[in-house]
């Protein structure tokens, strides 16, 4: 069962405008009649359309009762929150295991001028893993930013079950947390890398 479910809008209306950018393209070649250049130039138009696609429409994060589902550009990830051992927003949001670290391409951190924005009351009230030594706090998790947004669900249900004692002695199944390798994005985008070299060297 889903808790929350995170999708950066920007992400997607980039995705779309980008697509909608190549289509015009191939579509105005179209209209002039233009086939020897809508031949050279289709395929990149189209890499450049699936390279948006993967890169700012699919990546995002599903909270779910028993686990995390991660699904960045090349992998998706499952994690039991048993694995989870930290969650931190220094770059992006990254949950760490004793396995590896995973980031989650839905949700960076903000840059130094999204950092300057943040107010004392964005980062309040976090829930006590989000604070360091002194009560010091990362930009990456005020609540006014994707990373912190995130963080603050996840924080939140993690402390949960850990208060309630279901992640204390739990025995960890390596193999619960699944790593699936996004093959059709990789072949698609080879695919239309190598057709959009050929075109435009041919």
């Amino acid at each position: 069962m889903s808790i929350f479910t995170f999708r950066p809008v920007f992400g997607r209306v980039l995705a779309g405008v980008v697509a909608v950018l190549c289509l015009a393209g191939c579509i105005g070649l179209v209209l002039a009649n233009d086939l020897e250049n809508l031949v050279r130039t289709v395929p990149l138009l189209l890499f450049f359309a699936a390279v948006a696609g993967a890169l700012f429409w699919q990546p995002h994060i599903v909270i779910e009762q028993h686990g995390i589902t991660v699904v960045n550009v090349f992998r998706t990830f499952f994690v039991p929150w048993p694995h989870v051992q930290r969650i931190d927003t220094r770059y992006t949001l990254t949950l760490f295991t004793a396995e590896r670290r995973i980031p989650v391409w839905a949700a960076p951190s903000p840059g130094i001028r999204g950092a300057i924005a943040i107010e004392r009351s964005d980062v309040t009230n976090l829930g006590d893993s989000a604070y360091g030594a002194g009560r010091s706090v990362r930009p990456g998790d005020s609540v006014t930013t994707a990373s912190g947004q995130v963080a603050f669900v996840l924080r939140q249900r993690w402390e949960q079950l850990r208060d309630a004692g279901h992640l204390d002695g739990t025995a960890i199944d390596p193999d619960a947390l699944r790593v699936t390798t996004h093959r059709v994005t990789i072949a698609v985008l080879a695919g239309l890398l190598a057709a959009s070299i050929l075109g435009l060297v041919l």
